[in-house]
């Protein structure tokens, strides 16, 4: 039994290594080339912005023919009028001013997007890289368990073990199974998703790598970088700066509107020409316009303080969270460190120093200990792609 357990960890060893192993990086820039829910975003992105500009140019002028005709002498008339109607001229440096800001608050936007998107796509390079560990922490007990139940079927058949302890191998080797074909499933499944994100279904992804990330800059450095390149926050600020501009816009339309234009009149008493000069007055439709602008200006100011300290008590929690896993796992592997290996379990089950219950109840301890490790570490990435998503 030794001799084939140690064949299969210089296997597993040899399989490892024999990859040119992927960042997660290298992953995330692909699927950022090749997603189509990106791209679907710019375009929209890109729509929006232009849609933006259209409200900062004058209204459609308007031409209007009349022809009047009748009486005794079938006398006609006719006459054509030209007009374009203005807003208040400060009106236009309102809208060139917010057309820029929504420009700038749908880049914003987009950036919110492709942050969170490549964000979940990198946690689910984590999840497969962690699965991925498992599936060879899994197969090895797997490969353990078949070696084991047949050799007790062998002795129990000659009488050098007894029922109870065959039971108990059959009992490892239905639960190995099943912890292996569980977690197997749950990876295909990350694989499959992730795959649909790169365009290319087939990769297994069994080459990719945790980031490096064993110390951290000082909270204050973090902190700062998570604020400043939080694309939500600069949404709000943007959303904040339309708001007060367009208090100044609609205080600019509460203001006259004039109407210019040109008249032409013929008819049979001749031909006459003129210019047309009109006057709005906006006593009605813009009642209560400032005051509802001003209040949304409140409104967003408001939501972006509550957004700003959300974001600090969020960025602490990550940055404890992900200390205390360093330390967690540093206390862990000491611990993994202390424990018997499984080769030494292997020896002295052949030399018959221990039996089957205590070396199957070691060798659980082994293995919780490192799946214990592994989803320590797996959560350690987890909370420090989080942590440092302002890099994507």
């Amino acid at each position: 039994m030794k001799q084939i357990a140690i064949t299969l960890l210089c296997a597993a060893s040899i399989a490892t290594s024999g990859y040119a192993q992927r960042s997660i990086d290298e992953i995330l820039r692909q699927i950022e080339s090749a997603s189509p829910e990106m791209q679907a975003q710019r375009e929209l992105t890109s729509a929006l912005k232009t849609e933006a500009k259209t409200g900062k140019y004058l209204s459609n002028p308007t031409v209007e023919m009349e022809n009047l005709w009748g009486g005794a002498e079938r006398a006609y008339n006719a006459e054509l009028t030209v007009a374009q109607a203005f807003d208040f001229p400060t009106a236009y440096t309102s809208r060139n001013k917010i057309a820029r800001m929504q420009s700038s608050l749908y880049d914003n936007q987009q950036a919110a997007f492709r942050q969170q998107f490549l964000l979940d796509a990198e946690l689910l390079c984590i999840d497969i890289i962690h699965l991925t560990r498992l599936d060879e922490l899994y197969r090895q007990r797997l490969d353990r368990a078949v070696q084991m139940n047949d050799v007790y079927r062998k002795k129990m058949e000659s009488g050098g073990a007894n029922m109870m302890e065959y039971n108990k191998t059959n009992i490892e080797l239905i639960d190995a199974q099943t912890q292996f074909d569980m977690n197997t499933a749950e990876l295909q499944a990350k694989r499959r998703q992730l795959g649909t994100l790169t365009g290319n279904p087939d990769d297994t992804f069994a080459d990719l790598q945790y980031p490096s990330r064993e110390t951290l800059s000082p909270f204050e450095q973090i902190s700062q970088g998570y604020l400043d390149g939080n694309p939500q926050i600069e949404s709000l600020k943007n959303e904040v700066d339309i708001n007060q501009r367009t208090v100044t816009l609609n205080r600019a339309l509460s203001l006259p509107q004039f109407e210019v234009g040109y008249r032409h009149n013929f008819g049979v008493e001749g031909r006459y020409k003129g210019f047309l000069v009109g006057l709005s007055v906006p006593l009605f439709e813009r009642k209560n316009t400032v005051k509802a602008a001003k209040a949304r200006v409140s409104s967003s100011n408001v939501q972006l303080e509550s957004t700003r300290r959300n974001l600090t008590s969020e960025v602490r929690r990550l940055y404890d969270q992900t200390l205390s896993l360093q330390r967690s796992i540093d206390a862990t592997r000491e611990l993994i460190s202390n424990l018997k290996a499984l080769e030494t379990l292997d020896k002295a089950l052949d030399a018959g120093q221990i039996n089957i219950i205590d070396y199957l109840t070691e060798s659980a301890v082994i293995l919780q200990s490192k799946e214990r490790l592994y989803q320590l570490e797996r959560d350690y990435q987890a909370a420090a792609a989080q942590l440092f998503r302002y890099e994507l």
